[in-house]
């Protein structure tokens, strides 16, 4: 396995998660294919949103900003528009969904974790020779993880609510 250094992109706990706040469409809930290129999501009522550069679940969306500069490095990941309306603050919130490329965790069972944080995980080495920044499916949830200049460039813009952590990838006999 290469010794290429790589991070986990998530949500700030130390915020408010907002997926559990919002009302998805039933299509967007089907898949990133199903989703309209734009798409109107809202908060539910009784809620708020904090707005942060990263909302995880249900569906991983990320600020305008961060789609922007990710885009930038990468121009080639496609993406919806998912504005976030807040009818109780009269507010509405630029999102985008980004069709990120997918890697299979190998080995499930071999994952480590600390507080439902993921900090070793196995997949093929062969499937990260090209990806710059991809997403892991794992149980429930999605790990979205960068190459180390991805992450770096991240880093130097602060962006809210996002958390950068390093992960060990590791491959081979699972």
């Amino acid at each position: 396995m290469s010794r290429m250094e790589y991070y986990v992109l998530e949500h700030d706990r130390r915020l408010p998660a907002n997926g559990a706040n919002l009302a998805f469409p039933e299509r967007m809930l089907r898949g990133y294919g199903h989703a309209e290129q734009q798409e109107i999501v809202y908060v539910k009522p009784g809620n708020s949103l904090t707005s942060s550069s990263l909302i995880e679940h249900p569906i991983l969306l990320v600020s305008e900003e961060l789609r922007a500069i990710i885009n930038k490095q990468i121009p080639e990941i496609a993406y919806k528009s998912v504005i976030v309306m807040d009818l109780k603050q009269q507010g509405q919130f630029d999102y985008a969904w980004m069709d990120f490329q997918e890697i299979a965790c190998l080995a499930p069972d071999r994952t480590e974790t600390d507080n439902g944080q993921v900090h070793t995980i196995w997949v093929d080495p062969e499937a990260l020779r090209e990806a710059a920044i991809f997403q892991i499916p794992y149980y429930r949830s999605r790990v979205l993880v960068a190459r180390v200049d991805v992450a770096e460039s991240l880093l130097r813009k602060s962006l809210y609510g996002l958390r950068i952590r390093p992960i060990r990838l590791t491959g081979g006999e699972a």
